[in-house]
């Protein structure tokens, strides 16, 4: 592939649908509003971006969704509760679901020694191995197309609620959410940090809430009509030297989520209720969709580097997909796998900003690169982008349906 500045090529392997062009470099401006589009009306459905910046994250959205009558608990009267309490939770606070996400049930997390688990043969729990770039499948069209779409779970959001942090600073996340379908079931990890490498997260004092930072899937997530949430999630707490660290379990357990009756694709901000905090999921199930492998590789950059933000929206949905956010040097490659709806398009948005270290980074102009790419069956698109005379970055899409 010859690069060419501003551009890009696609190439289809045959068969399927083919993409049309990808509109073309838009550098240094705001991209311009998404139109509004199917598939669906109503709450959940895609919409127009109609606000000033409809790329910018916030952390407040909780406390706008639920308004009026009923509040959003706080830390003193959020529900804490066991597996096995969360019916009687429902019942005597029936609320609930109008004080926070919807309630989505929770089993208790599968344990060798004990024998039977509800889900424990479906989805093959005693199993922890995970699902892998390098086993992920992939379909030879050479002479006939055997693509076909598949129902797809894209998951927006993660984030702990009810949270009484009592230790001072940020509370010092660690443990894992992976999904298990039926397809493959094996560990599909979002989220995934080991002591040594704790997430130190801002709980809010009044609604013990923090967002978590997702990660990709190694492959789409699969919804042929339901999938297992399988999560636990510890504090490192720092306690005086003699007695040594203390590593405080949050939220254990499973949870599975069934899409048997709908036919376009929605949104879904659920709740799971623990002993000492929530878990609250956002994802979208997209009806028809297709695996788009983001790559993106830094090919030069100032010295000391500078801050990247990489964003995706799919299928005409306006929630905001956080794909990376930190500092980026040359040479440094980002991974991440989108679902979108076949016969629509992916959105991405690439924001570099200057370090604050008075070095070279501070000649990088704030700047902002967008594009849409359209979805297919199979093919890749790539682009060079010039985000500024010093940082040069290559975008890819792949095009893949699961295997």
């Amino acid at each position: 592939m010859k690069w060419s500045i501003g551009g890009g090529a696609m190439e289809v392997d045959g068969g399927g649908d083919q993409s049309a062009p990808s509109p073309g470099l838009v550098r240094g401006k705001k991209r311009p509003p998404s139109p509004s589009s199917l598939p669906g009306d109503g709450e959940g459905s895609p919409t127009s971006d109609e606000d000033d910046n409809p790329w910018a994250i916030t952390d407040d959205e909780e406390e706008d969704e639920y308004q009026g009558k009923y509040r959003p608990y706080t830390v003193d009267d959020f529900p804490r509760v066991s597996t096995y309490e969360q019916q009687d939770e429902l019942y005597e606070n029936p609320e609930s679901s109008l004080r926070g996400p919807k309630l989505l049930w929770s089993l208790r997390a599968f344990k060798p020694e004990i024998e039977s688990h509800p889900c424990g043969t479906q989805y093959r729990l005693s199993d922890e191995s995970e699902i892998s770039v390098h086993n992920v499948g992939t379909i030879d069209c050479s002479n006939e197309c055997r693509c076909f779409s598949m129902n797809l779970l894209q998951f927006i959001g993660l984030k702990i609620a009810g949270y009484h942090h009592a230790q001072p600073g940020s509370a010092k996340i660690f443990g894992f959410f992976a999904t298990r379908d039926q397809i493959e079931p094996l560990r599909n990890y979002v989220y995934r940090r080991e002591i040594e490498n704790y997430e130190a997260v801002t709980v809010k004092p009044n609604t013990g809430m923090a967002r978590l930072t997702l990660g990709s899937p190694a492959r789409g997530i699969c919804m042929t009509s339901h999938v297992l949430f399988e999560f636990k999630l510890c504090v490192h707490t720092e306690i005086p030297a003699e007695n040594g660290p203390k590593d405080d379990l949050l939220i254990e357990g499973c949870a599975e989520f069934s899409n048997m009756m709908e036919t376009k694709s929605f949104s879904q901000n659920r709740r799971i209720y623990g002993e000492k905090c929530g878990l609250d999921v956002k994802f979208l199930v997209l009806i028809n969709a297709v695996q788009a492998f983001v790559d993106v590789e830094i090919l030069r950059a100032p010295a000391c580097g500078f801050n990247l933000n990489l964003y995706a929206k799919t299928s005409g949905f306006s929630d905001v997909i956080r794909l990376y956010q930190g500092s980026a040097e040359a040479a440094c490659r980002m991974s991440s796998v989108v679902a979108v709806e076949i016969r629509s398009y992916l959105d991405l948005r690439i924001e570099g900003t200057p370090k604050d270290d008075g070095g070279v980074s501070q000649n990088l102009l704030p700047c902002v690169w967008g594009d849409r790419f359209d979805s297919c069956y199979h093919g890749t698109v790539d682009k060079v982008v010039n985000l500024d005379e010093f940082t040069i970055v290559s975008v890819k899409i792949t095009w893949r349906t699961v295997d």
